[in-house]
């Protein structure tokens, strides 16, 4: 979404978080209505950013339905016509359930969630009206994974998560143009869990870089904005679903988690803003990291097991390529490629086509097939540490009949779509490591170090414009456990790769 121009709406705007996005949201060009319920903060706060752009201050008790609704006819009055909701204010009380106040419970569970239902139907129906907007929740990690001392604060994060999700449905149900988004951050430094220990593996989270990514996700429409991205959005659910729960308390145990708000004291003074001091922690005892370690060892040896599982026993099972796919091979296209679980892909690339070193020439596209339960690990590896970019594509040239030269494409994320050619590999036509036919093979060791050093390819061929590949490197298991991706589209001009 463009943000030249637009009107928001931040809650909790006075400090920390809210603060920040709104100077973002300012900077970007846009119109902010500052809300808050510390009045003398938010007048600070909205005389300091009124330098940045045109900004109002509002005092609303978001708990307050009808104190929310009549916000939304002044704001409208005031400012304009909403098209961005940033729902970010937030309460936090850390104690075993039996020692919070009845009070202190509906609280949080009406500030961190219920407040967000009347502010959505406050300024919901001006975006649907203009086609045009974006909300933004703010959950927890403590909204996909729940802390004990959290009971109240996680359950209310739990809901967020789950309210998004459904109005995030319910929008394109209704082919309506607004998007929503999701925020699921760590612990953040705002002095909300002043106090508290960190759990191991985790730092305390600069306020400045998550309202950031939250910008950058109104921007670009994304539907849950995970920080760090990898154990919040994929490492946690996925260890929820696989492990047993009497395991996955284990590990909550050993990594801290049971422990971590013991000593959770909050914000000091109600208006302290603790947003741009990152205190450091104390490291986990050398004990704790060592079972933390054992801990995510034996959790990829079984994600790693499963995942070979999923490539089917018994080698090929004799079906043809177009018994596989459902077409005749020749008008397979990489849609068809996809709809296939894990173990059709592996029959699929039994019963394809040797290619001919002449078959691969010039620069194709490429992605990697999303099966099996290390896909997303997979993904994360190519694209944030295979090369220097984004990976998109490989390129090909032969020097005779069994041999020759490759390299990959990836697109540099700078804004200028960069395209750098590079992770140069020979290739050849040789025997496959995964049955008795020949492969048209990759072989990364004469030019790269490292991890890559030991990456290996194949390749078959389905039809001119479409070829299946499998991957596969020591430490993720060898030939054994192979990565499917696809090589697809009419070959561009071969370039040389960068040295």
């Amino acid at each position: 979404m463009k943000l030249r121009g637009e009107l928001a709406v931040v809650t909790g705007a006075a400090m920390g978080m809210g603060k920040s996005v709104s100077r973002l949201l300012l900077e970007a060009g846009c119109a902010v209505a500052l809300v808050d319920v510390k009045e003398a903060v938010l007048s600070s706060t909205a005389d300091e950013l009124s330098a940045i752009g045109r900004c109002r201050p509002y005092i609303c008790d978001i708990a307050d339905r009808n104190g929310v609704y009549a916000l939304g006819k002044t704001i409208q009055a005031d400012m304009g016509t909403v098209s961005i909701l940033v729902n970010n204010a937030g309460i936090v009380k850390a104690a075993p359930l039996n020692q919070l106040a009845d009070e202190t419970i509906e609280k949080i569970l009406e500030v961190n969630l219920t407040a967000q239902f009347w502010t959505c139907k406050a300024f919901l129906p001006a975006m649907i009206a203009q086609n045009k907007g974006h909300v933004v929740n703010v959950a927890s990690a403590g909204g996909i994974l729940a802390l004990p001392n959290l009971s109240a604060y996680c359950a209310s994060k739990f809901g967020v998560v789950g309210f998004t999700d459904a109005l995030r449905q319910e929008m394109k149900k209704q082919k309506v143009n607004v998007g929503l988004t999701v925020v699921c951050p760590n612990t953040v430094g705002t002095g909300m869990f002043e106090g508290s220990k960190m759990v191991a593996g985790t730092r305390l989270l600069d306020p400045e870089d998550v309202a950031t990514k939250i910008v950058a996700g109104i921007r670009k429409n994304r539907a849950m904005v995970a920080i760090p991205s990898l154990p919040v959005k994929i490492l946690t659910p996925l260890t929820k679903v696989l492990l047993p729960i009497g395991l996955m308390d284990r590990l909550n145990q050993m990594l801290g988690m049971w422990a971590a708000n013991d000593t959770w004291t909050g914000r000091k003074e109600e208006g302290s803003d603790s947003s741009s001091v990152l205190k450091k922690r104390k490291r986990p005892v050398i004990k704790r990291a060592i079972q933390v370690i054992a801990m995510l060892v034996v959790l990829n040896v079984l994600l790693t097991g499963i995942n070979i599982l999923q490539n089917g026993i018994g080698g090929w099972d004799g079906r043809s390529m177009q018994q596989v796919l459902g077409v005749p091979p020749r008008l397979a296209t990489v849609a068809d490629v996809e709809q296939l679980s894990k173990s059709e892909v592996m029959q699929l690339y039994h019963a394809a086509a040797v290619p001919d070193m002449s078959d691969l020439k010039g620069e194709y596209q490429a992605k990697n097939l999303s099966v099996g339960i290390m896909a997303p690990a997979a993904e994360f590896y190519t694209n944030h540490f295979f090369g220097p970019g984004r990976w998109m594509g490989k390129g090909f040239t032969a020097q005779d009949t069994r041999s020759g030269d490759g390299y990959n494409l990836f697109r540099v994320e700078n804004g200028d779509g960069t395209i750098i050619r590079t992770r140069r590999m020979k290739t050849f036509i040789d025997t496959s490591v995964f049955d008795e036919k020949l492969s048209f093979h990759l072989d990364y060791g004469p030019f790269n170090g490292g991890l890559v050093h030991g990456m290996r390819d194949e390749i078959r061929k389905i039809n001119h414009t479409l070829f299946i590949g499998m991957g596969y490197m020591p430490i993720g298991g060898g030939s054994i456990n192979p990565g499917p991706f696809v090589v697809h589209g009419t070959p561009g001009p071969w370039v040389e790769p960068e040295k």
